[in-house]
């Protein structure tokens, strides 16, 4: 079934044809230049981990939260507060 598919996105879309361009492009530059690449590349993979952490931590925090209120209304532990 997926053989199906990915044949006609091969077909559709040239995808190895742009890896071997890359890869070309990257190959024939010079050492200096790929150091500065695998710098500036390695840098915003760094920045991008730590802000793809903080948006999931705050995800993570608001789900635990309302998962703990959820757990206290089904527990009847608000019963009290809220007249239930």
């Amino acid at each position: 079934m997926f053989d199906g598919i990915i044949s006609t996105i091969e077909g559709l879309i040239p995808v190895q044809s742009f890896i071997d361009s890359g890869y070309d492009f990257i190959n024939n530059l010079g050492v200096i230049e790929q150091i500065i690449g695998m710098l500036v590349g390695g840098i915003i993979v760094i920045l991008g981990t730590f802000e793809l952490v903080k948006k999931l931590s705050k995800i993570i925090i608001v789900i635990l939260i309302l998962g703990g209120l959820w757990f206290l209304y089904s527990g009847g532990f608000l019963d009290g507060i809220i007249g239930g």
